[in-house]
């Protein structure tokens, strides 16, 4: 059976939380209105599911991962948006919160979510670039997010209808537990040799201050609410990205982004680095000038 007629969603074998010592952690939940939001290792959607059907059958909206410093969550939806969980306190507790830092938990000290994606490529989420404007993965056969290990997982689209041709896509998404990159490797296949995609950065709702550099990096610090129903709750943020050099056509802004546009490798790839803090870190980044001095120092596109 093809599988754009597929009817139902398919749930591969759970996995079990980390132990207390794992310093990574990655996770797909289930929704349940029993509250116990079983973890399992993939999940597959037809491409014609309608929104938001496949978004909230999963606890968190998408797969998770975090180490000490960060989390992320991928929208299980035609965004696939990067949305940023940050730490007051370096530890793992994304299977505690799963995002939705009660206020109780937030007086506890745990992290909560601290960015606000909207239309824009949030931290580092990739898209399409069409009419000089990012576009979203839309007009797939079927959406899979998988968990791999501890340190990596999966979102996969097979038959993304892109200009004009069915694109199979991979993209992963991998942590270490010494560092707070997100590592990004995009694998595509069946795309015109002139295809060209983006990714990048977006600028904070408020007091947004940034840079993009030529040589493909850019990092953004501002403040924004995550959640629109709790305006009193600001998060400042600290957003970086860099692209490998093989995969840069140019650098540009946006209204909303500090896009970098990109193209395949030879081998079909696509790589890239973000990097994120949040000033809630007790002993983190506090202004733009610490942030950017380390996205500098830090950056092999020099």
């Amino acid at each position: 059976m093809p599988m754009k007629t597929l009817l139902t969603f398919a749930i591969a074998t759970a996995i079990t939380a980390p132990s207390a010592l794992a310093q990574t952690d990655a996770f797909i939940k289930i929704h349940d209105s029993h509250g116990r939001h079983p973890r399992v290792t993939e999940i597959t959607f037809p491409g014609n599911t309608v929104f938001p059907a496949d978004y909230d059958a999963i606890y968190g909206h998408g797969a998770i991962i975090e180490n000490p410093w960060v989390g992320y969550r991928v929208y299980m939806d035609n965004r696939q948006s990067l949305d940023l969980y940050a730490k007051t306190t370096p530890r793992l507790e994304i299977d505690q919160t799963c995002f939705y830092t009660t206020p109780q938990q937030l007086a506890e000290g745990y992290g909560c979510d601290v960015l606000w994606a909207g239309k824009s490529v949030a931290a580092g989420s990739f898209r399409g670039w069409q009419n000089n404007q990012p576009v979203t993965i839309d007009s797939v056969a079927t959406r899979t997010h998988r968990v791999l290990n501890t340190q990596s997982i999966e979102v996969e689209d097979r038959e993304w209808i892109y200009n004009g041709k069915p694109v199979h896509m991979i993209q992963r998404y991998s942590m270490l537990p010494d560092s707070r990159d997100l590592f990004v490797e995009i694998s595509l296949e069946g795309y015109s040799p002139t295809d060209l995609f983006c990714t990048g950065i977006q600028k904070l709702e408020t007091n947004n201050e940034g840079f993009i550099d030529k040589k493909g990096y850019a990092g953004s610090w501002g403040s924004n609410v995550p959640d629109k129903a709790h305006p009193e709750l600001v998060e400042t943020v600290g957003l970086g990205i860099e692209v490998d050099p093989a995969n840069l056509v140019r650098t540009i802004e946006d209204p909303l982004n500090y896009l970098m546009i990109v193209k395949p490798d030879a081998h079909g790839r696509i790589r890239y680095r973000v990097s994120a803090a949040a000033k809630r870190q007790k002993d983190g980044f506090k202004n733009a000038s610490q942030w950017f001095e380390y996205l500098k120092n830090n950056t092999k596109n020099k």
